[in-house]
């Protein structure tokens, strides 16, 4: 078995500070980017999400306007008020909410194959 150690190749020996090194298989690198990317999309769909709930607290109507459009309540939890959003705008919130539900569900699915994957491979040359 190899073992990475501060740059220099040890064997059979496990150093205090010793990182172990995986072979991964093509397969499993693009899963392993595919997982990067979608871990990115989830954390930037999220922080997205909260940015548009702080900026509609602060600049929707706390008033339905029907001229405007704005008549769609929703309850500001930072600011502790209902505020009225434009039916765009409110479909845009429930949109972005699935879209970063579905990738961290998808991160998750990817992540179990990833290590059901490698843990196989590392199976298959232990024997």
């Amino acid at each position: 078995m190899r073992w990475r150690w501060r740059g220099a190749v040890v064997s059979d020996q496990l150093p205090d500070k010793a990182v172990k090194v995986l072979d991964l298989t093509p397969q499993q690198k693009q899963l392993m980017s595919v997982l990067k990317w979608l871990f990115r999309a989830s954390i930037l769909s999220f922080v997205l999400l909260g940015c548009l709930i702080l900026y509609f607290g602060e600049g929707a109507p706390t008033a339905p306007d029907a001229g405007s459009g704005h008549v769609h309540p929703y309850f500001d939890k930072v600011h502790s008020h209902y505020v009225y959003l434009t039916e765009l705008e409110n479909n845009g919130l429930s949109v972005l909410l699935c879209v970063g539900v579905a990738l961290v569900f998808c991160c998750i699915v990817v992540d179990f194959r990833l290590k059901r994957s490698v843990a196989r491979s590392q199976q298959g040359r232990s024997e």
